[in-house]
């Protein structure tokens, strides 16, 4: 049963949010929206911790909450749609994941679309994933986590180390994310409706700001094409009402044929990466508590 809060919220976004997010056309305002709103709203967990830093020549943020009792690190990757969103707009989120397994969280900095297009974000997070080998962590002791289009530069960086037969993460999560920018699926018309969050019609414009006069059919851009010979155990979250529920059902069903352990976790009533609302709704920390357990157990299946 969907919670009250959950509901009245969902017609909050769709009546005050949704309207804006099909209006704005400036990537600055929206910025500073999604930070203002980030400010306001978020529920920060007991005892977290932020600190910011530099692995290679790009700025984190480290997120805790609580001791940190694992030697392992959890790379997040923020969403916002390659345009907006920072680590500050998600660090609330990301700590309590973080804080619930005992490990520290870095999140990227990475450039934002339309000023830096594909591939800088890109490269920004594959630096990051990188940097922390260099800095002596082994592969299997890094957990990979993103939403929305963070979950396509999560998945986009399993592709590339797939191809480049490079050393995998533990495991991988991802909240609804975005895996063809060459053109939804058919959720993005069946569900233009019932979304509450996003616009189906910016849909293409957003992909257009995000890769400028790049190929939008690169593995790194819509892993949904890339070939994935190898990639760890993955879970994903969507909603069935939400215009990218069939980007996680497609990439689901590419990476079962291929033979991987894939995971998916559906959420009937609830809007477009909900996670980030923790503190305001039972439904939210039911899906933090899912991630966590998730990591958990590939954590002790692994014996790290």
């Amino acid at each position: 049963m969907t919670s009250l809060r959950l509901r009245l919220y969902s017609i909050f976004t769709r009546l005050v949010i949704k309207p804006w997010v099909q209006r704005v056309n400036d990537p600055a305002q929206a910025r500073q929206a999604f930070e203002k709103h980030a400010r306001r709203m978020h529920v920060h967990p007991a005892r977290a911790d932020y600190r910011n830093g530099v692995i290679g020549k790009v700025p984190v943020l480290w997120a805790s909450a609580g001791p940190v009792s694992r030697p392992e690190v959890l790379l997040y990757l923020h969403g916002g749609g390659f345009i907006v969103g920072s680590p500050d707009t998600h660090k609330h989120m990301v700590a309590d994941i973080a804080g619930s397994v005992g490990m520290e969280a870095v999140i990227p900095r990475y450039r934002l679309a339309p000023e830096n297009p594909f591939p800088a974000g890109f490269d920004d997070v594959l630096e990051v994933y990188k940097g922390l080998l260099a800095r002596g962590l082994r592969a299997d002791q890094i957990l990979l986590g993103g939403d929305s289009a963070g979950g396509n530069l999560a998945l986009s960086l399993l592709a590339y180390l797939s191809c480049k037969n490079e050393e995998m993460p533990l495991c991988a999560f991802v909240l609804s994310p975005v895996v063809n920018l060459e053109g939804g699926y058919d959720s993005l018309k069946e569900n233009a409706q019932s979304e509450v969050l996003l616009s189906a019609d910016r849909f293409d414009e957003l992909g257009k700001m995000y890769l400028g006069h790049q190929d939008c059919g690169q593995d790194c851009a819509s892993p949904i094409h890339a070939k994935f010979d190898r990639c760890p155990p993955i879970l994903f979250h969507h909603c069935n009402g939400e215009i990218l529920r069939d980007d996680t059902l497609e990439m689901q069903r590419k990476l079962v044929s291929k033979g991987h352990d894939v995971l998916v976790r559906s959420w009937p009533n609830a809007f477009h990466v909900f996670h980030i609302m923790r503190g305001h709704f039972p439904e939210a920390r039911a899906a933090l508590d899912d991630v966590s357990a998730f990591l958990k157990a590939r954590l002790t299946s692994s014996g790290n």
